[in-house]
């Protein structure tokens, strides 16, 4: 991906090489800060307001301040306005460790969008540091602490395979490291539940908001590994992936079918009739 037009940072435009935050920023040095990513279609970010929602979540969670719901709006339009490209909005956790905020930055990005192939393989990998139905300070929180899910991630690729698939030591699907994950059995549609710890995903409600269209019923819960191996389809969900197809897990081929399109339709005719774009 490549950034596109400036960076803004707190709302000031600032060209790509000359946006700075300071080395002692906690985002920097201790992962501390949240995120949103965010699609634009046309100009047009989808379910904006959800995104804002979450962000304002994960803040809370964290003790950390945000600027006025307004501007972060405005600001994410101003990138918006590059077209069809990913929008990301990276709150700092600012330089004092003991008062996060104090001199955070708001950073807001739009880059092109990337290569997604249209069908991908998936290594599954335990996540020994997921949640997995535990709380702790940081759940629910979409924070700037993304090294173990992208070291998942790259160490799938290093084994030849597009993304990895994480699954907790007791043996139970849990998601993406940047993904949802759900699968269709007959005329049910699952997917791993808030309880086990999951990012409440954006994409996957908007899914599941339209797979009742499909004929599915909408079934979260916790689910054993296995039970993807059986499945009739895999799906995986994000913002930038839409609705793709799982044709691979681990060195188990799997077959596409018709419901991963079908998905997919009724999500692009979903943000279409929202956005009131093509």
């Amino acid at each position: 991906m490549s950034v596109l037009g400036p960076i803004l940072i707190d709302g000031l435009a600032v060209p790509e090489g000359e946006a700075t935050i300071s080395v002692l920023d906690i985002g920097l040095q201790r992962g501390y800060g949240c995120f949103e990513s965010v699609r634009s279609y046309g100009g047009e970010p989808f379910r904006l307001a959800q995104h804002l929602d979450r962000l304002e979540s994960s803040a809370a969670i964290m003790r950390m301040p945000l600027p006025a719901r307004a501007d972060l709006e405005a600001w994410v339009r101003d990138r918006a306005a590059e077209g069809d490209c990913s929008i990301r909005v990276i709150v700092t956790g600012g330089i004092d460790a003991e008062q996060p905020g104090v001199a955070s930055r708001t950073i807001v990005i739009a880059s092109s969008l990337p290569t997604i192939p249209p069908q991908i393989r998936l290594q599954p990998r335990v996540a020994p540091w997921h949640p997995d139905g535990r709380v702790s300070e940081l759940t629910g929180a979409k924070s700037l602490s993304y090294g173990p899910n992208l070291a998942a991630r790259l160490a799938a690729v290093a084994d030849g395979f597009d993304d990895a698939l994480l699954y907790s030591p007791g043996g139970d699907v849990l998601e993406g490291p940047t993904y949802s994950i759900g699968w269709i059995v007959g005329d049910r549609f699952e997917l791993p539940g808030p309880e086990l710890g999951v990012l409440a995903g954006v994409t996957s409600a908007a899914v599941c908001e339209v797979a009742p269209v499909a004929g599915l019923e909408v079934a979260p819960g916790r689910y054993p590994l296995d039970r993807l191996f059986a499945a009739d389809e895999v799906v995986a969900m994000s913002t930038l992936r839409a609705v793709r197809p799982v044709v691979a897990l681990g060195d188990t081929a799997l077959a596409p079918g018709p419901m991963a399109e079908t998905l997919n339709d009724l999500y692009e005719r979903l943000v279409a009739a929202e956005l009131g774009v093509r």
